[in-house]
């Protein structure tokens, strides 16, 4: 998910970020699971299988990123009811009888088809990955709106206007968040498709969104992932090899932050603001600091990152994946959940010492962003 662009044309680098991404096929560094782009044979679904191993015939042409996001996430995605309830609202509101409206990943066709349901003139869905671009026809199909929704079998960084589509959006609905907000380069895709597929002032949803952390006291965090020591061995030289410095996905270490009790000693606090509507690459900092103060006494365990977005400039749609807001939705847990990085006292080298703190405490949190945004660290240090 590391950022930058490459043209399949050239080796030359004479091209900026998106600029004349029409003219020739130009692709990211990060693609969405399973894009299309010449699926080699030994990267089909089961490849990788013993001979003798069973796979079905309707899974032996996909290709094994494919199958591996539809069955990690999609499913949990398309039945997180407050999601499609979050998109059918916002819709609702934004989509006028004359728009035309433009999806990027439409994956199963379940926003474009709200769209259409929503009252759009007629809805354009660009989906990379060629079966499910089948797979969203057939669905659209079945529910009677072919007459209103075509799907466009491309990269959105591929799709030219008077040629894929006959005129530019008023209104352009995806959902390519990741578990970090920009995770899955939303900001790329939406600033390229901003820039040559909509009109000005078109509506983009969602609008904004934001990265929020808290910083956390946890002991069911604490005993996966550290040791003191068992009867009366002492075992915390092992900690030595404690991983603080990647930002993990809850759903990787196969736990909700919402089932396990901890005690917030940071408040939620903002680290990453992005407006869809008119930010473009580039536009947020790679470093800065922010400092904070702590509400309890206790020992920071480690930092929780999560975000919320937006249906429009008002903030009155909001979809979330806090903890709190993810408590009662499994399905939320199982496709987003939260992100977590683990902390120890910044002035012990070992890696050994618990970070101890006091209630007024003063700290500051080192956020760096990777050159596209995906990807995010932390570091925590006493003021």
């Amino acid at each position: 998910k590391r950022g930058g662009w490459i043209n399949k044309m050239s080796e030359k680098k004479e091209k900026t970020l998106f600029e004349k991404a029409h003219e020739s096929e130009q692709v990211p560094f990060w693609l969405p699971p399973g894009a299309d782009f010449g699926e080699k044979e030994e990267n089909l679904f089961g490849y990788d299988l013993e001979e003798n191993f069973y796979v079905p015939e309707r899974l032996a042409d996909k290709s094994s990123s494919l199958i591996e996001a539809v069955n990690d996430f999609h499913f949990a995605m398309m039945n997180d009811a407050p999601r499609n309830a979050f998109y059918r609202n916002v819709l609702g509101d934004k989509v006028k009888p004359d728009d035309v409206v433009l999806e990027i990943g439409t994956g199963s066709g379940l926003l474009a088809m709200l769209a259409a349901k929503c009252g759009a003139k007629h809805v354009y869905a660009i989906e990379a990955n060629k079966h499910l671009a089948q797979l969203a026809t057939h669905l659209i199909r079945v529910n009677g709106l072919s007459d209103k929704i075509t799907i466009i079998n491309k990269l959105s960084t591929q799709v030219v206007v008077g040629k894929d589509i006959p005129e530019r959006a008023d209104l352009l609905v995806s959902e390519i968040l990741g578990t970090l907000l920009l995770g899955e380069n939303a900001l790329q895709y939406v600033a390229d498709v901003r820039d040559r597929l909509l009109k000005p002032n078109a509506s983009i949803i969602p609008h904004s969104g934001r990265q929020f952390i808290s910083l956390v006291q946890c002991e069911g965090i604490r005993n996966i992932t550290s040791v003191q020591g068992w009867d009366d061995l002492d075992l915390r030289g092992f900690n030595g090899l404690r991983d603080t410095v990647s930002v993990v996905f809850t759903k990787q270490y196969g736990f909700r932050l919402s089932d396990l009790e901890s005690k917030t000693l940071v408040k939620k606090t903002p680290v990453v603001e992005v407006d869809f509507s008119q930010d473009d690459v580039g536009c947020l900092e790679m470093e800065r600091v922010i400092t904070v103060e702590v509400e309890e006494d206790g020992v920071i365990d480690a930092i929780v990152t999560y975000w919320e977005a937006y249906g429009e400039q008002e903030e009155t749609n909001v979809m979330s994946t806090e903890p709190s807001a993810t408590k009662n939705n499994f399905a939320r847990d199982m496709q987003w959940g939260q992100a977590l990085q683990l902390v120890n006292d910044p002035d012990e080298m070992s890696g050994l010492k618990p970070f101890e703190v006091k209630k007024g405490d003063r700290l500051d949190i080192v956020i760096h962003l990777s050159e596209d945004s995906a990807v995010m660290q932390f570091e925590v240090l006493k003021v």
